[in-house]
């Protein structure tokens, strides 16, 4: 996780917000409301906080 920050802050001069920021394999994280499946082949579905977002 330093190295992805100093990177991130150092070379593209961006802000990392260390309370919402993780290296972790995809399927185990969520991106602007989806969340990733591992099978086969690895697809996107929404993640249950954007369905319930939508529904109400």
């Amino acid at each position: 996780m330093d190295s992805v920050t100093r990177f991130v802050v150092g070379k593209l001069k961006l802000e990392v917000n260390r309370e919402k920021s993780a290296v972790d394999l995809p399927w185990n994280r969520k991106f602007f409301g989806f969340s990733f499946l591992k099978d086969a082949t690895i697809r996107r579905k929404p993640s249950r906080d954007l369905k319930r977002r939508c529904v109400s």
